[in-house]
């Protein structure tokens, strides 16, 4: 009769201990939880940022360089093909001119270093922005060692952005006339071989130096300028004949060999 008070005694009391000792034992776990990292657990999440910054900065630079470049590349070709064109459609039509014609460099253009890179800037520039008229080309040819300035920036919204971006240099063959004679004095050639060198902005101080060169730039990968520092980014190359009379195929003939293997 005594046992069964005991035992109602003793349960709620194991009960009571039991549960301070779990409190005790959160407690002391969140107490630890809370004390953050140590000294030496916060240096090394220094170091291990800090070499990751360091492994993948260059490889973002390098992308990056490189993607400008080529884009700059694609701009100067376009721009070498445009000026191409243009040419051959002047002699097509029978309006070209000598003040629209490029420039006489010599009789094999294609000759390294025959044409030497341009020094002086042509007065005017051409642009596609309609709020840079202050200045404007007046469309005739520029002289052999001067070349183009031309900004290719269409955004009217900026009119203070009248600045050139690229800087094209053009020239051409002597030519020949109707008979397949060599052109003299002022006559207007049948057919002629011309050349198109396109440089970056960034090359004019070398240009002024007479420190650039004639071959194209090399579009290998970059995370600086490359060597547009000093070399075109487009060189061009084309055989011009007036295509609508049948005797000009005897002038390209003779213009071809000039031009180089499978460049005519």
């Amino acid at each position: 009769m005594s046992v069964t008070p005991t035992k109602k005694w003793l349960a709620p009391g194991f009960a009571l201990s039991f549960s301070l000792s779990l409190t005790q034992k959160i407690a002391a776990s969140r107490q630890r939880s809370d004390q953050g990292l140590t000294l030496i657990e916060g240096l090394v999440a220094i170091v291990v940022v800090s070499i990751t910054l360091v492994s993948i900065t260059p490889p973002i630079f390098w992308a990056t360089g490189t993607r400008v470049q080529n884009r700059r590349a694609e701009q100067a070709l376009q721009l070498a093909q445009g000026e191409i064109d243009r040419v051959r459609t002047l002699v097509d039509q029978g309006q070209a001119t000598i003040k629209l014609l490029p420039p006489v460099g010599a009789d094999n253009i294609r000759v390294a270093n025959s044409v030497p890179a341009p020094t002086s800037a042509k007065s005017g520039l051409v642009t596609v922005n309609p709020s840079c008229k202050t200045n404007p080309d007046n469309g005739e040819s520029p002289a052999l060692g001067e070349y183009i300035q031309i900004n290719t920036d269409p955004n009217p919204e900026n009119p203070n952005d009248c600045k050139p971006n690229f800087l094209m240099q053009t020239f051409r063959s002597t030519g020949l006339d109707g008979d397949g004679n060599p052109v003299t004095g002022s006559a207007i050639p049948e057919g002629f071989v011309m050349g198109v060198r396109v440089y970056s902005i960034v090359a004019e101080p070398n240009l002024i130096g007479s420190k650039a060169e004639t071959t194209q730039a090399s579009l290998k990968g970059t995370n600086g300028l490359g060597n547009q520092l000093t070399r075109p980014l487009a060189v061009q190359y084309s055989t011009i004949v007036r295509s609508n009379a049948s005797k000009n195929l005897d002038l390209y003939r003779k213009l071809c060999p000039t031009a180089g293997a499978g460049q005519c």
